[in-house]
C-alpha cells in the first residue's frame, strides 16, 4: 500500500515538474519584454492559465513562499510533494507545477535550475 502511495507522488510530482518548466518558460519571456513588475507578471501568468488563487496577496505571498523554500534548501520535487499533500492547498499536479514555475521565473530565477523536465 506505502509503495503505491509513493509511486503515486512521485509521478504527480514528475507531472508538476514538466508543467512547472513549461510555465517557467513562459514567465521568462514575458519578463524579458514585460514593463509589469514581478508581481503583476506573476499573477498575470496565473489568471492567463485561469489558476485560481482567492486574493492577489495570498498568490504572492504564495509565489514568495516557494522562492524562500529553495532558499532554505528544498528541491522541486519535495516541494511538489509537500504542496500537494498540505491541507490547505488545494491544487492539482499542473496547478502546483505552475505556480512553482510561475513563482521562479518571476521571483527568484536564481533557482531555475531546479525546474527539470
Amino acid at each position: 500500500m506505502f509503495t503505491s502511495l509513493k509511486k503515486s507522488a512521485v509521478g504527480a510530482a514528475a507531472v508538476a515538474a514538466v508543467l512547472g518548466a513549461a510555465a517557467l518558460g513562459a514567465v521568462g519571456t514575458a519578463n524579458a519584454t514585460s514593463y509589469l513588475s514581478p508581481e503583476e507578471t506573476y499573477l498575470t501568468a496565473l489568471d492567463a492559465e485561469g489558476i485560481s488563487y482567492g486574493s492577489s496577496y495570498y498568490a504572492v505571498g504564495f509565489g514568495y513562499e516557494i522562492c524562500g523554500d529553495f532558499e532554505s534548501g528544498y528541491g522541486f520535487f519535495e516541494m511538489t510533494e509537500a504542496y500537494l499533500n498540505k491541507s490547505d492547498y488545494y491544487y492539482t499536479p499542473y496547478e502546483v507545477g505552475f505556480f512553482i514555475g510561475d513563482a521562479v521565473g518571476a521571483f527568484c530565477p536564481q533557482y531555475a535550475y531546479e525546474i527539470r523536465a
